[in-house]
């Protein structure tokens, strides 16, 4: 999921950054990726070309029930990067090879 910098915070009761190690891929130095220091997953990263960070759903709070808080205002309104997906999304949202609107529409 990505969102523009000033739509994204931590919401961590700690101060997040001592929970986490923040790096800059050797072939690309301006994105910068976020990992547990526990288990070394990898959680968030941020775009500084386009200013968004992209966070992984399974990470979003949920509720007693298991769903997403706040689905209505979070709820996904395209698929980018589809061509290398792992599982077909099976809905009417527009899917994108790429970053959306500059890439190829792929359905």
């Amino acid at each position: 999921m990505h969102y523009a910098a000033d739509a994204f915070k931590w919401i961590h009761q700690e101060p997040v950054y001592g929970s986490l190690d923040c790096y800059a891929p050797v072939d690309k130095p301006w994105k910068k990726r976020w990992r547990c220091k526990n288990c070394g997953a990898c959680i968030a990263s941020y775009h500084e070309k386009n200013g968004r960070w992209s966070v992984w759903g399974a990470l979003l709070e949920r509720d007693e029930q298991g769903k997403v808080k706040h689905w209505e205002e979070l709820k996904p309104t395209l698929h980018m990067f589809y061509g290398t997906r792992l599982l077909d999304a099976n809905d009417d949202l527009p899917k994108w090879a790429g970053y959306d609107n500059e890439s190829e529409r792929l359905g």
